[in-house]
């Protein structure tokens, strides 16, 4: 341990005296202590630090914190990878939502992974604009992992989404179970909803372009552009229709499970990537139970059924050996949580860490290397402003005005704003969009120069 008096000492060198010459002379007291303040404490090649900090598992030396993300703080660097889990649990709480993943590239592309319910207030929490995100992805779908998604495509729009959004998943056994079919039926339940709106500038956001894949389709393609390649594979959950995922870019690799049983073909998939995430259950029924809400009976038979249990994620992460093994769709709790460790590292003697609570983030950087921390959100909603990287921007014109669409007795109740606005408060009220067709103008969004 440094002593008050060594760091005088310390002190006294730095004002050490000058050669006649005015020229700085080496001092063997300050080259000693130049090497104790470069070399004491970093391990290098001299001692290995810790069980989990290996080579490979490191910060990066442009994070503003090691221990939490501040969101927009950080520039994404061009090989890097970041992952947000933007939901981590199956019954949403103040602390989780729905599962939902956000991985961002350095090239700029942005990929969303079930879309659970509630996490949408994390994206607005964290200024992810909705109209930066062009391409989702689901694993199943059960209500816990999509129910976000009716609202993501009615808001995107308003937020300048103004094209199709892409939304790929498996088909089912039959056509009525697969995510086309879904999605058709989900645009027809919102009907009054997208009227409505289409007295504002939409475009085209409102009809999503739907990629269907064959759920049997065993790692085939899901998604390949611009340098990315998403494959899927079948698992086993509940029913037939649910998926895996890899995706890989620029020497990156991670794979999302979703919803499974331990599955054999995650270990041929996943072998050796730097980010293998799946979901995780405790095998403490009699305990768990009560907080999932349900019988003891009923909690295992869906766990045996339908669900991978800790042991099993560890037996499937010891046989992939990825660099990080990322345990989520889970209850974060401090009691499950020790236990949950326990059972994977049974097996798995790797790096683990939770994708839970909401908001951990996780950078894949610099030479391959992983490190994640817990992102920092308020609790307001810190929606951003649209997003455009055009000098100028073509607002499409709505398909018809608002009072179109409003029965003119319907209009003739409202109240005159005349007997509500203050005098000298009444603005020009707006109540005609100005043009029927689209409208070219210059980006009143871009950053000053």
């Amino acid at each position: 341990m440094i002593q008050r008096r060594d760091i005088l000492s310390f002190a006294l060198i730095c004002l050490s005296t000058v050669s006649l010459s005015g020229a700085q002379q080496p001092n063997p007291e300050m080259m000693k202590a130049k090497e104790f303040f470069e070399t004491a404490g970093f391990p290098g090649e001299r001692w290995i630090e810790g069980e989990t900090m290996v080579p490979h598992i490191a910060p990066a030396s442009h994070f503003n914190s090691t221990m939490l993300y501040y969101p927009n703080t950080e520039e994404l660097q061009s090989d890097e990878v970041r992952v947000i889990f933007m939901g981590s649990s199956p019954y949403p709480s103040q602390s989780q939502s729905g599962v939902s993943i956000l991985v961002e590239l350095g090239n700029g592309d942005k990929f969303v992974f079930d879309l659970g319910i509630g996490s949408l207030r994390n994206y607005n929490s964290l200024s992810v604009p909705f109209s930066s995100i062009n391409h989702v992805f689901f694993s199943h779908l059960h209500m816990d992992h999509m129910s976000d998604l009716p609202y993501f495509i009615m808001f995107r729009p308003i937020q300048a989404g103004w094209t199709p959004l892409n939304i790929y998943g498996p088909s089912g056994s039959e056509p009525k179970y697969g995510i086309a079919y879904m999605i058709d039926r989900m645009m027809e339940m919102t009907a009054w909803h997208q009227d409505s709106f289409h007295g504002w500038p939409i475009g085209e956001g409102f009809e999503p372009a739907v990629h269907e894949f064959d759920f049997m389709d065993e790692g085939g393609p899901a998604y390949e552009s611009n340098g990315v390649k998403i494959i899927h594979w079948p698992t086993s959950h509940t029913k037939d229709g649910a998926s895996s995922y890899r995706l890989d870019w620029n020497g990156r690799s991670l794979c999302y499970t979703g919803d499974n049983r331990p599955n054999s073909l995650t270990i041929k998939y996943c072998e050796g990537v730097d980010m293998l995430i799946s979901e995780i259950q405790t095998a403490t029924v009699s305990l768990s139970s009560i907080a999932l809400g349900m019988p003891p009976a009923m909690a295992a038979y869906t766990i045996d059924t339908s669900q991978t249990p800790g042991y099993g994620l560890g037996y499937i992460c010891k046989e992939a050996n990825p660099k990080v093994c990322v345990a989520t769709h889970t209850d974060y709790d401090d009691v499950f949580n020790t236990e949950m460790v326990a059972q994977v590292t049974h097996h798995f003697k790797g790096t683990f860490a939770f994708g839970a609570p909401d908001l951990v983030t996780f950078n894949i950087h610099g030479d391959v290397k992983v490190w994640w921390r817990e992102g920092v959100a308020g609790d307001s909603a810190q929606t951003p402003k649209p997003v455009f990287k055009t000098k100028m921007i073509k607002f499409p014109a709505p398909r018809h005005q608002v009072y179109d669409v409003i029965n003119d007795t319907v209009e003739a109740n409202e109240i005159d704003p005349d007997l509500w606005y203050p005098e000298g408060h009444k603005p020009e009220l707006v109540r005609e969009w100005p043009l029927t067709e689209d409208i070219e103008i210059p980006n009143p969004f871009a950053d000053p120069e």
